[in-house]
């Protein structure tokens, strides 16, 4: 894998991500150069700006009108009940990747959201915080809540266990679902 020095845009990065579709959205992201500097001047994932150029490059392509019907195939989708499809549509506008998957794998993936309460479009909305398919999810989040969220600068000095901060505090407040190699993070309180 090697990291372009430029952004892949247009069919240059839809060419990519099809010949690529093993690596994960991590490894491909950094590879198309979206990266962007972290407070500990780290190099990360720019996934929002990966994710929509994905997205307007479907759409340039004029597959965007196709892209519910192709990743989840057309007789899933129209059998959706109108609340169904608009939860699907809310599900693929927050985490693109789902345009990928099979009507079986996004059915799936919606059966564990309503196992947690979530049924509807505007609970997703209020609900999903975060997703990551760092091998140390819960770790992360706890440190994208604290530095991102709450816009809280730590000193180099400082040592945080993120995990027990998960541990003993978030882990009441949020719950995760893992799938298809990603963790998504949802507030208990939608």
């Amino acid at each position: 894998m090697t990291t372009t020095s430029t952004k892949l845009t247009g069919q240059a990065l839809l060419d990519y991500v099809h010949s690529h579709s093993t690596l994960t959205h991590t490894e491909n992201c950094k590879a198309a150069g979206y990266l962007k500097e972290l407070k500990d001047g780290q190099e990360g994932c720019d996934y929002i700006a990966y994710f929509e150029a994905i997205l307007d490059a479907r759409k340039a392509n004029g597959e965007y009108d196709q892209i519910t019907k192709d990743c989840a195939g057309a007789d899933w989708y129209e059998s959706l009940t109108e609340q169904d499809s608009e939860l699907y549509d809310m599900i693929e506008d927050r985490c693109p990747e789902f345009t990928k998957l099979t009507g079986e794998q996004c059915q799936e993936f919606m059966d564990e959201l309503s196992e947690n309460g979530i049924t509807t479009a505007e609970q997703f909305q209020d609900a999903y915080f975060y997703q990551t398919d760092s091998w140390n999810a819960e770790r992360d989040f706890a440190e994208y809540i604290t530095t991102e969220l709450n816009c809280v600068d730590l000193p180099d000095y400082v040592v945080i266990d993120w995990q027990a901060t998960w541990d003993s505090a978030l882990r009441y407040d949020f719950f995760t679902i893992y799938f298809d190699g990603e963790t998504y993070f949802f507030s208990n309180n939608f």
